[in-house]
C-alpha cells in the first residue's frame, strides 16, 4: 500500500502526466465529486497565504484509481491525504524559494508537462471515438487501406554457435532431420540451449518476423536483418538455412510456421480507425494553431551554426548522429497524443 504522501506527489505533481487526465482533459474543468462551483471553491486548508481548495481536494480524489480511492472513504483516511498534500505544496514552495522550477531539466519537463495538456485541450469540440460516424471511418479506411495490410510473417528457429565450422556441422545434420529432431541438434549445437518446456520442432525459437524490407518491424535483437533475410529466402515451412553469420555469430536457421500476407477488414480495425481519426482531427488543429502562432512571431533557425556544431555535438541519450554528422532526437513519451477508445463499438 502506498504512503498518503506518495499518492499525493502522483496526483499533485504528476497527474499533468497523467494519460488518463490527458484524454479526460475537455472535462477537466466540471465540478467532481458533486460539488457546487460554490462548495468547490471553499478552503479546506490553509498554508500561510495559501488555500487547498474542497474542489482540489475531491479532484485528487477523483484522479485515482478506483482501487486507490477506496483506501480514502474514512475521514481520518482523507486527513491523511490532505496532511501530504499540504506537504507537498509545502515542499514546492520550497523548491520555488531555492530557484529549482529555474533549472534546466525542471524546465524541460514543465514544457513537456504544457504542450500534453494543450493537446489534450485539442481535444475540446471533437467527437469522442465512439461517435464519429461509421461513414467517415469506412471513407478513412478505404483512403489508407495499405496501412492496414499485414505482411507475410514466418517464425524461425536457429542454432547459433561462435564459428563457422561448427555451424557447418550443424547444417549437415539439420538440413536432413525430421522436425522432431531439430531440438537434439540444437541442445548438441547451439550456445543458446533450448527450454525444457520448448517443443522440439521450435527449439531456439525466435518467434514471427517479417521480410528485411518491412520497415515497421518490431524490434528484437536476436531477428537481425540477416535472419529476417535468410528466413525469408527459404522455400518452405520446414527448411533448413546454410550457415550465415550476423552480429551475435553464426547461425543455422529452419522455418517453423508461416503466416500469410491478409489485408484486415473495416470490422478488424474499427476501433484503431476511431482513434486515429480523432487523432488527426486534434493534429489539424494543433497544426492550424500553429500556422496562426507563426503569423504574428518571426521563426528564425540559423542553419550556418546548426551545420557548425552538430557534427561535433556530444549527444546525449535518446540521440543518434547519422554519417551524414546530422543528429535525430527521439521523442518524449510524455508529450506523445494520448486518445482513448472508449465508446467505440
Amino acid at each position: 500500500m502506498r504512503s498518503p504522501l506518495l499518492v499525493a506527489a502522483a496526483l499533485f505533481v504528476g497527474v499533468a502526466c497523467n494519460r488518463k487526465a490527458i484524454e479526460k482533459q475537455p472535462d477537466a474543468a466540471a465540478v467532481p465529486g458533486g460539488l457546487t462551483p460554490e462548495q468547490a471553491a471553499k478552503p479546506v486548508a490553509k498554508l500561510g497565504d495559501r488555500v487547498i481548495t474542497l474542489g482540489e481536494f475531491a479532484r485528487a480524489l477523483a484522479d485515482m484509481p478506483e482501487y486507490e480511492r477506496l483506501r480514502y472513504q474514512s475521514i481520518e483516511r482523507r486527513k491523511e491525504l490532505l496532511r501530504a498534500m499540504i506537504d507537498m505544496q509545502l515542499l514546492a514552495d520550497e523548491a520555488k524559494k531555492q530557484g529549482l522550477d529555474k533549472d534546466p531539466v525542471v524546465s524541460e519537463e514543465v514544457r513537456q508537462v504544457l504542450v500534453a495538456w494543450m493537446r489534450g485541450k485539442l481535444l475540446e469540440g471533437l467527437p469522442a471515438p465512439g461517435a464519429i460516424p461509421e461513414g467517415e471511418l469506412r471513407t478513412f479506411y478505404d483512403a489508407h487501406v495499405d496501412d492496414y495490410r499485414e505482411p507475410e510473417r514466418r517464425r524461425v528457429s536457429q542454432i547459433v554457435v561462435k564459428d563457422e565450422a561448427t555451424a557447418k556441422k550443424a547444417y549437415e545434420e539439420a538440413k536432413t532431420a525430421l522436425p522432431s529432431q531439430w531440438g537434439g541438434i540444437v541442445k548438441k549445437y547451439s550456445e543458446e540451449k533450448p527450454l525444457a518446456t520448448e517443443a522440439p520442432e521450435t527449439a531456439g525459437d525466435l518467434g514471427y518476423v517479417t521480410g528485411p524490407t518491412d520497415t515497421h518491424a518490431q524490434p528484437n535483437p536476436k531477428a537481425t536483418s540477416e535472419i529476417r533475410t535468410a528466413v525469408f529466402a527459404l522455400p518452405s515451412v520446414g527448411a533448413v538455412s546454410p550457415p550465415f553469420k550476423d552480429v551475435n555469430g553464426w547461425h543455422v536457421i529452419r522455418m517453423t510456421a508461416k503466416n500469410d500476407a491478409r489485408d484486415q477488414s473495416f470490422a478488424d480495425v474499427e476501433r484503431t480507425l476511431r482513434v486515429r481519426v480523432l487523432q488527426e482531427k486534434r493534429a489539424a488543429k494543433e497544426k492550424a494553431l500553429i500556422e496562426e502562432m507563426k503569423k504574428s512571431l518571426k521563426v528564425q533557425i540559423d542553419e550556418a551554426t546548426l551545420a557548425a556544431i552538430t557534427a561535433d555535438l556530444a549527444l546525449p541519450p535518446g540521440v543518434s548522429a547519422s554519417a551524414s554528422g546530422s543528429a535525430s532526437v527521439a521523442p518524449s513519451a510524455s508529450v506523445a497524443p494520448s486518445v482513448s477508445a472508449s465508446g467505440s463499438k
